[in-house]
């Protein structure tokens, strides 16, 4: 038995024009990223899970 496929609703009128101002605005001012700090802490935190040993695999 098939499921049927739901339709994709469309934007149009007024929901539409301010979907694409907002889009528009978003691509020429970005949100800001992560600061140097947190991308450092973010960069301790997975070279400590890359370098996890569970007690049983220590020697």
């Amino acid at each position: 038995m098939a499921i049927p496929i739901k339709s994709v609703p469309i934007l149009t009128g007024e929901i539409a024009e301010e979907f694409e101002r907002k889009a528009q605005e978003r691509e020429q001012h970005p949100a800001p990223g992560l600061s140097q700090e947190q991308e450092e802490r973010i960069a301790m935190i997975m070279k400590q899970m890359r370098e996890f040993k569970f007690p049983w695999e220590k020697k």
